[in-house]
């Protein structure tokens, strides 16, 4: 279907390419992967045009369709969520007006034979077409691509401008799965999702019919998804067959291959020189040094594999304790004019935990992040920090304060405490960045390689509390595993904002979700998480949680009426939210069924799912009262 040809590509005396040709055909799924800066993003760009290679052609079918995922927003033009992703449909508008046409063709009796056999030609095609874009159920698949995306049904008929940039990337999202191209091309495609949507995503893109080219440093989505792996490593691509998973073994493999073969050049070519040294000054030798030296001259050189051990174990710049409590929240609210982003919320962070907050963009993750950091102030309630805390604290949006003039190694240097100096550059290695690139200046870097520089200079500095707003966002895979056993081996405290599943697995002792405006305790890692929340609701999972502390509780004066009350009163409660479950998760099966949104009925059963939602909400709220007020006793 797309066909690349002996395609080179040069950047000066830079081979990134050298001869490359593959093949991929229809309704494959293939990951493209390789370390950053290898030219995976730039294979990619030449897949979707925006780059002319120097040599080589691309070939594929005129009729082939295309979909990219751009970075860029378009223009907001005022329109609803569900008008805007409608927009992306003009396919079938166009389809059904040459249907029509074909019809009035058809239809007229002095057509020719030969005519109107290309006119019922024509016709079945665009049938065919118009069936595999589900033309018929078009608004039930609006609906479901969006609500899978992490939408709301009230969001839908709200308008795009009231969205950030990261849900208005959703919407784009939608718009290309919406088109159904023959071929996906997807950048980094869970950029902007959080950990259910793209659960969602890559259940949607392995059961796609069409052909899904991706880059992502996600390894679960593409362990789940690709079924074909091309790494480019060094100006060469290696085309594998199978799961990123078999793709991690058999590169071991290949690389053990390459080492074995390179050291057995090296020795021969050790052999060979000690020769020439040996017999070169003898006369009668000289010819045979002289054969020996050619032989070498025309050797076809291996190049020294580069290790898979070459990333150093990186570890934090060890620091003073803090005391045992860390930080310590009371009643803690945040208000950004009328929207509420957090309310109430209490927590209690000891010495060494490991924590991960988790949850949708915009529910107040990097705002709690903020408020223990003390770089904003709470709306209401109190943040009290424990003795001797010394946080450490990485956000994205820090690499702005970088100064432009300094070279990326002046920067982490003039961050350094001194014993952590003699590490800089392996530090800066393992984070990507060698040879001439600590030399660049900051002001050349992308984001994502200025980021890469406040992750190393937070490295190389004193802190006994980190807090990592998205530290895997511009990591390749190599380096996120190298971050991870970093934290796994720190003895201070971490808390970590992250939508990155296996950056999560077993990392974190404790997941808060954050919804609504609140935070909902989970005593283990992502894994933990993900089980409870596939097999109860989260109001149930919530509940079990408080249960276990309240039964821990021991008290001598207890209010046995009142205790009887609250105890009659949270049952009551949770027979009331379990039915309210299970009929959401009836509506829900319903809602999941493509014929759905044809049904007469479909707008009421909405509402009452919309209103179910509410009154969950409500009465969980009134348990979660409830059982602090029983807890109190």
């Amino acid at each position: 279907m797309i066909r690349v040809q002996n395609l080179s590509l040069h950047y000066g005396e830079r081979s990134l390419f050298d001869d490359v040709s593959f093949t991929i055909t229809a309704g494959e799924k293939l990951a493209i992967t390789g370390r950053n800066g290898s030219g995976k993003s730039t294979l990619f760009k030449i897949l979707t045009g925006e780059i002319r290679p120097d040599t080589g052609v691309i070939e594929k079918p005129k009729e082939l369709t295309v979909g990219t995922l751009r970075q860029e927003l378009p223009p907001d033009e005022g329109r609803s969520v569900r008008e805007e992703v409608m927009r992306a449909i003009e396919e079938i508008h166009q389809l059904q007006t040459v249907l029509h046409e074909l019809e009035q063709t058809l239809s007229s009796p002095e057509l020719a034979e030969k005519a109107m056999i290309e006119a019922v030609e024509r016709m079945h095609e665009v049938h065919e077409r118009l069936n595999y874009l589900n033309a018929d159920k078009i608004e039930g698949e609006v609906e479901k691509i969006l609500l899978g995306l992490g939408f709301q049904p009230v969001d839908l008929d709200r308008r795009t401008h009231e969205f950030s940039g990261g849900w208005r990337m959703r919407i784009e999202l939608a718009k290309l799965l919406l088109q159904k191209p023959d071929v996906l091309l997807l950048d980094e495609p869970n950029n902007h999702l959080d950990i259910l949507s793209i659960q969602w995503l890559e259940k949607y893109l392995a059961g796609y019919e069409g052909t899904v080219v991706m880059i992502s440093h996600d390894l679960m989505l593409v362990d789940r998804v690709a079924r074909r792996i091309i790494e480019v490593d060094r100006g060469r691509i290696y085309d594998f067959k199978g799961t990123y998973s078999d793709f991690v073994q058999y590169r071991l493999e290949r690389k053990e291959i390459e080492q074995n073969e390179y050291n057995a050049q090296q020795r021969l070519i050790q052999h060979k020189e000690a020769l020439i040294d040996k017999f070169r000054a003898k006369a009668n030798k000289a010819s045979f040094a002289k054969s020996l030296q050619s032989e070498l001259a025309r050797m076809d050189m291996i190049d020294e594999p580069e290790s898979e051990q070459e990333v150093m174990r990186l570890r934090f710049t060890a620091c003073r304790p803090s005391g045992r409590m860390v930080v310590e929240t009371h009643h803690v609210c945040k208000d950004y004019g009328e929207l509420k982003v957090l309310n109430d919320i209490e927590l209690h962070i000891e010495r060494g935990q490991k924590l991960s907050f988790i949850g949708q963009n915009g529910q107040g993750k990097s705002t709690m992040v903020k408020l223990i950091s003390g770089a904003i102030a709470p709306s209401s309630g109190t943040i009290k920090p424990g003795h001797q805390v010394k946080f450490g604290y990485y956000a994205q949006e820090h690499s702005e304060l970088l100064d432009p003039k300094d070279t990326v190694m002046d920067a982490v240097e003039h961050a350094a405490v001194p014993e952590a100096r003699p590490n800089i550059r392996k530090i800066l290695g393992s984070l990507g960045f060698r040879g001439e690139d600590i030399d660049k200046k900051i002001s050349v870097l992308s984001g994502g390689e200025k980021s890469r520089v406040r992750l190393a200079m937070l490295l190389v500095q004193e802190h006994n509390v980190l807090i990592l707003d998205e530290p895997t966002h511009h990591l390749d895979i190599p380096s996120k595993e190298v971050l991870k056993d970093a934290i796994v081996n720190y003895a201070g405290t971490v808390i970590i904002v992250s939508h990155d599943r296996d950056f999560l697995r077993g990392l974190a002792e404790k997941t808060f979700y954050f919804a609504n405006a609140k935070i909902r305790e989970f005593l283990g890692d992502i894994d933990y998480f993900l089980e409870k929340t596939n097999s109860d609701s989260l109001a149930e999972t919530f509940r079990e949680q408080v249960k276990k502390k309240a039964t821990e509780q021991n008290s001598d004066s207890v209010n046995n009426d009142q205790l009887k009350k609250l105890k009659r009163k949270i049952e009551l409660l949770e027979l009331e939210i379990s039915k309210l479950e299970k009929r959401r998760d009836e509506i829900q099966n319903q809602m999941a069924d493509l014929n759905f949104y044809s049904r007469h009925d479909h707008a009421s059963v909405v509402n009452e799912y919309e209103d179910i939602q509410v009154q969950l909400k409500q009465k969980v709220a009134d348990w979660e009262n409830a059982m602090m007020s029983a807890e109190a006793l």
